[in-house]
């Protein structure tokens, strides 16, 4: 369950930028679903006979993106922002031929543009709160094709919607940050965005539904992908351990998720893969003058892998695997 938001405010007191200042952002992200072991729910369990990986062997998802974002202060407390993401999706396994093959999709991602204001005078309290809005273009593809290899021969059809570069909508995204000092020198943090995807499902399909009692038309009706809503939130602590150099260490926690309904409009019935993960999220924050660095490894503590809504229709039951760790670097500028 990969996960695809592009977050536009920081999470550190250093956020803040100065009226007419600008600040460029360079970021990488790396997601890896390595995962051996299968979640149903909160369960760590083999997997279903409906649900084992192609020919019982492990399914391999690495995703890296790299984001340029710019933003700009119109004034202490009022901030704009645009971000860019550009990926590289790979997500391997055995196909129908018995032999492992890599799908492999690549391009420029969901573009973000959005807002924020801080609640308080900046400097004025050892805290403050931002509020943000902003607007997902659907820049990417989500319908990109690969290769599949069968018994007889080499077909077309989509690539797997975790290595895909958009989700196929315009989204609506809300943003919260905020930082408290709680002693000399460590500072609380707490960030997190939801995007909201008002579009049900793409024109994408990946195959028939399965037949159900009573109904005749099952079999023959397109099961499309969804486009759904995605979170993410971050708590935590850091601590300036070498004030002098700038260097600031942080430990928190993180939770990345795909709800099985989304807010407007509720959740169809097609295909998503719903659940969510809570990360350890261990960070280190280098500035030196108008230069940021940050690097953050978040390491699952806890998995949550949702059935859909189809999955609950058929009693398939829902499950898969979930991403063990995340890679998060970045630098800013500020002019």
């Amino acid at each position: 369950m990969p996960f695809r938001l592009t977050s536009s405010l920081g999470v550190q007191g250093n956020s803040i930028l100065q009226p007419h200042h600008w600040e460029l952002d360079v970021s990488y992200r790396w997601l890896a679903a390595h995962a051996g072991d299968f979640f149903v729910s909160t369960m760590r369990t083999p997997p279903p006979p409906a649900l084992q990986p192609p020919h019982g062997h492990q399914i391999i998802v690495d995703v890296h993106t790299f984001t340029l974002g710019v933003s700009y202060a119109l004034t202490d407390r009022i901030r704009l922002s645009l971000a860019a993401p550009y990926q590289f999706g790979r997500i391997s396994f055995f196909e129908d031929d018995n032999e492992r093959h890599s799908e492999r999709a690549s391009g420029l991602g969901d573009m973000t543009l959005s807002g924020g204001a801080w609640l308080f005078k900046p400097g004025a309290r050892d805290g403050n709160l931002m509020l943000g809005l902003g607007v997902k273009v659907p820049t990417g593809s989500y319908s990109d094709s690969v290769d599949f290899y069968t018994p007889t021969g080499i077909v077309r059809r989509p690539a797997d919607p975790s290595i895909q570069t958009g989700d196929g909508g315009w989204g609506i995204l809300m943003e919260v940050q905020g930082f408290q000092q709680i002693l000399p020198g460590a500072l609380g943090y707490v960030s997190g965005s939801y995007l909201f995807n008002p579009r049900v499902r793409t024109d994408v399909t990946i195959g028939s539904r399965i037949g159900l009692p009573g109904n005749s038309a099952s079999g023959t009706v397109p099961y499309h992908l969804s486009v759904p809503d995605a979170y993410s939130l971050r708590a935590g602590v850091s601590y300036a351990v070498l004030p002098q150099q700038g260097l600031s260490l942080s430990v928190g926690g993180r939770i990345d998720g795909v709800p099985v309904q989304d807010l407007i409009k509720g959740g169809d019935d097609d295909f998503r893969r719903p659940g969510y993960s809570g990360f350890v999220d261990l960070g280190l924050d280098l500035s030196r003058g108008s230069n940021s660095f940050t690097l953050n490894v978040p390491i699952r503590a806890h998995a949550d892998r949702r059935a859909n809504l189809y999955d609950r229709e058929v009693n398939i039951g829902g499950g898969g695997n979930l991403a063990k760790f995340q890679v998060l670097a970045g630098y800013s500028y500020r002019f």
